[in-house]
């Protein structure tokens, strides 16, 4: 292993050991720090990415622009009239606002790239390059919020965890959702409103449930000092609706504050 990551060396170990290649497509979580060195940083771990790839999606979620209302629907995982600090600070969505923190310095590179389109969402937009940019971005509406999952699933796209685990596999949401738990309506600041957002997924903290059974169907490398996996969508999709059917607590975290997790318990 290099003292210093290189772009050649991302892309050889992404192609080589986990077979990302120009026909595949994917939705990337990355955490640059348990890379280790890397020459030119984030934008060089989102080149590498994108050099291995046909289209690459990441998350690019401006949490900073919720805000906490008065009153709203009962069951809904919120402290109603608790977020005048945070109402205070929110931050009107924009096409160039920066990502939230928690998606990490890789997708606000990304989000930066003059090749980049970025989805319309306020709280859950999405980055994308490639040839299918443009379409994967496009099936996210304000109802439908995980659109660029199930694309991705149709068009056999994988998931690319790269020094995270599986509680920033957002894609799971997807089967959560036709497993039929339940979602959560937010609002968040917009140009010229603030928007009831519906169909909100909830709390990841209990993802790391599935890590292990999904074991036959990862491909595991590892990249500087980062364990990266490659899951492909559509069976493991599959194989997490199947649980949650059988067992509606699943990938439920167990923390007692849990605003989220408590409300969608069976």
């Amino acid at each position: 292993m290099p003292k210093e990551l290189t772009s050649r060396y991302i892309q050889k170990k992404l192609q080589d050991e986990l077979g990302l290649n120009k026909e595949i497509s994917i939705i990337a979580h990355v955490h640059l720090p348990s890379l280790g060195p890397v020459r030119g940083g984030a934008e060089t771990v989102a080149g590498a990415i994108m050099a291995s790839v046909n289209t690459l999606v990441m998350p690019a979620f401006t949490y900073q622009t919720q805000v906490i209302p008065q009153t709203g629907p009962p069951d809904n995982a919120i402290i109603y009239g608790s977020g005048d600090e945070q109402n205070a600070k929110a931050e009107i969505f924009r096409p160039d606002l920066p990502v939230h923190p928690d998606c990490g310095s890789v997708a606000e590179a990304l989000r930066r790239d003059d090749d980049t389109l970025r989805s319309t969402h306020p709280i859950l937009s999405f980055v994308a390059q490639g040839p299918h940019a443009r379409e994967v971005l496009a099936s996210q509406t304000r109802k439908n919020p995980l659109g660029p999952i199930a694309w991705l699933e149709a068009h056999d796209g994988a998931v690319l965890l790269m020094g995270v685990d599986q509680r920033h596999n957002f894609s799971l949401h997807l089967a959560e959702q036709r497993a039929g738990r339940k979602t959560f309506i937010r609002w968040a600041l917009t140009i010229d409103d603030i928007e009831e957002l519906p169909n909100i997924p909830g709390c990841m903290e209990g993802f790391n449930a599935i890590w292990h059974e999904l074991a036959d169907i990862t491909l595991v490398t590892q990249i500087g000092m980062a364990r990266c996996e490659l899951i492909p969508l559509r069976p493991m999709l599959a194989y997490a609706e199947q649980r949650l059917r059988e067992d509606p607590n699943f990938l439920l975290c167990d923390k007692p504050s849990c605003l989220s997790c408590r409300a969608r318990e069976v």
